[in-house]
């Protein structure tokens, strides 16, 4: 299976965040047909004739513009819209550009790299498919507000590099980077097995060669300082001096008592493991991949528990663990569970989405019958309530 690591080699991960990520563009030359098995012109077709896609995930661009999906869709069953197969075809011949979001939800080979990218970059990611045939490009000169690297599958495809002009920029920004006035940082055509690391910000524009190009753009999200902040404001919450009105105008010393006090709280919140937990947290909330093994699973998620059974994730990366007086508390599928006594940490910590764990692995963990069977019964509750998926092996 292609992993991230194989896709940065000869680059370790620590040479590549250290002189790359976020830094600065890496193109690198690979070997024909290394990334046949991603996805190919056969699945593509198979997608497109089996699913009922409409935009904005599946669209046509053309030379920075998007084209009116009435140009090639059409009224389906049921009145949602249907791929019109000559409009489609009329419109890629007049060099408009196939673009499709999220491609890994229909293509298990690409679901596995997403996966490896995201565990290896402990970020959020997608994948993007384009497609092209002419030597029109399809998105203008642009940036992007995410970390993307493109994997070239088919064909050639002549890529413009600019340096970015406005150091990490957001997607909802106060200020519009200005458009490049400096020549590209780098200019070149990728081939089949080629690999192009674009920094967030950083500025490009594509333009297929004349022939049939198709390649995968995985965007990582990773957390940003913005994202911290609003962890702590969440977590203030929690304090009286956070809650209460602010104080008037003209009560100069109300303001300035209420300042001090702010700082204290803000001060002690920024300690030095704040990050660490916070990334921790986060990592925890990714999007899990769903598992589905129909049609035993109506059967088995409700089974009572024993030493057959598998126990994965479904409404979480993994878990995080908090104190609440006594006990411990999570966060799952946007719903925080409390009371959890602080013995059963060890076991449910090894659960994840990505792989199933045996209900005996996270006994082994625990020490007594009583430990044992409160697990049984907390995965029970978490299982009723979607929060893991139960397994048979």
């Amino acid at each position: 299976m292609l992993e991230f690591d194989h896709i940065i080699a000869p680059l370790t991960r620590a040479q590549f965040f250290a002189d790359y990520w976020n830094k600065s563009f890496l193109f690198k030359k690979g070997e024909a047909g290394r990334f046949n098995h991603l996805f190919s012109w056969e699945e593509l077709n198979k997608v497109l004739e089996q699913h009922r896609l409409s935009p904005p995930r599946f669209r046509l661009t053309q030379e920075g513009r998007t084209l009116d999906p009435l140009r090639y869709m059409s009224p389906g069953a049921g009145g949602l819209p249907q791929l019109n197969s000559g409009k489609f075809a009329a419109c890629l011949a007049d060099g408009a550009t196939l673009v499709l979001d999220c491609v890994e939800e229909l293509a298990p080979n690409v679901r596995k790299l997403a996966t490896s990218f995201r565990d290896a970059l402990h970020a959020g990611c997608y994948v993007n498919l384009y497609a092209g045939w002419h030597d029109q490009h399809g998105l203008d000169l642009h940036w992007d507000s995410q970390e993307i690297m493109v994997l070239q599958l088919q064909g050639r495809k002549r890529w413009q590099i600019y340096e970015h002009t406005r150091a990490y920029p957001l997607q909802e920004d106060i200020e519009v980077p200005p458009k490049p006035a400096t020549p590209p940082a780098w200019e070149g055509t990728m081939e089949a097995g080629d690999m192009l690391y674009v920094p967030r910000g950083w500025w490009h524009v594509a333009f297929p060669q004349g022939e049939p190009s198709l390649h995968l753009t995985v965007a990582s999200v990773p957390p940003h300082g913005m994202d911290l902040l609003q962890w702590l404001i969440g977590r203030l919450r929690r304090h009286e001096a956070v809650r209460v009105d602010l104080p008037q105008l003209g009560d100069v010393r109300g303001q300035k008592s209420y300042l001090k006090a702010l700082r204290s709280l803000l001060t002690e919140a920024l300690a030095e493991s704040a990050i660490e937990e916070f990334r921790h947290e986060w990592e925890g909330d990714l999007r899990p991949q769903p598992s589905i093994t129909l049609p035993d699973m109506p059967y088995v998620q409700h089974e009572a528990l024993g030493d057959k059974h598998q126990i994965r994730l479904a409404a979480a990366h993994h878990l995080h663990f908090a104190a609440n007086g006594p006990t411990m508390e999570f966060k799952a599928g946007g719903v925080l569970w409390s009371g959890l006594p602080s013995d059963l940490v060890p076991a449910l910590e090894l659960l994840s989405d990505t792989r199933a764990v045996g209900f005996a692995e996270l006994c082994a963990r625990l020490t007594s019958d009583a430990q044992r069977a409160h697990l049984r019964h907390a995965i029970s509750a978490l299982a009723r309530a979607g929060v893991v998926l139960v397994e048979k092996q």
